[in-house]
């Protein structure tokens, strides 16, 4: 019965923490003060931006970034909110949070989390850039059905790998 109990306790936190991200990451007035996916937005565009300028220097487009907006001649894109990696990186720390392990692990689960899905969001910024300059005609295909059920995938794999590793929940 024990182990019941604790299964429903876990999916219960795990379904809370999600609306709990859910609201900071959408309600109006936090959003307004406090707006996460924009933040993470400016720092996936920048970061992007500097893994673009690299790939420019072998590649020879022109680039240019105002914001979140990075462009090469008449192409651009917007890293808008929604495109930042906060959706998959809150699935992410709920579930993390929810598995009953020891806060030590939790927080190297968060820390290695939040930085790979960064990481994985860069480049998914930066591949779709690249797909919709050369290759327009299949940009909006590969952005919808691809490249974010991609960065979910990695998180669903991380979190396996962090549970199955460092997550050192208690046996019964």
């Amino acid at each position: 019965m024990r182990s019941n109990t604790q299964a429903a306790w876990v999916i219960g936190s795990f379904i809370t923490l999600i609306f709990i991200f859910f609201f900071f990451l959408t309600w109006g007035p936090i959003v307004d003060r406090f707006d996460i996916g924009a933040g993470l937005a400016k720092i996936s565009a920048w970061l992007s931006y500097g893994v673009l300028q690299f790939i420019s220097l072998f590649a020879g487009f022109p680039l240019h970034k105002e914001g979140t907006i990075m462009g090469s001649g008449a192409f651009e894109v917007d890293v808008a909110p929604a495109c930042s990696g906060a959706v998959p990186m809150s699935i992410y720390l709920a579930a993390v949070l929810a598995y009953p392990a020891t806060w030590a692990s939790k927080w190297v689960g968060a820390s290695l989390g939040i930085g790979v899905i960064l990481v994985v969001n860069i480049f998914r910024v930066s591949a779709l850039f690249l797909i919709g300059l050369y290759f327009h005609q299949v940009f909006h295909d590969t952005h919808v059905y691809v490249a974010q059920a991609l960065v979910i995938c990695v998180a669903v794999a991380l979190w396996l790998f962090w549970a199955t590793r460092y997550a050192d929940a208690p046996r019964d």
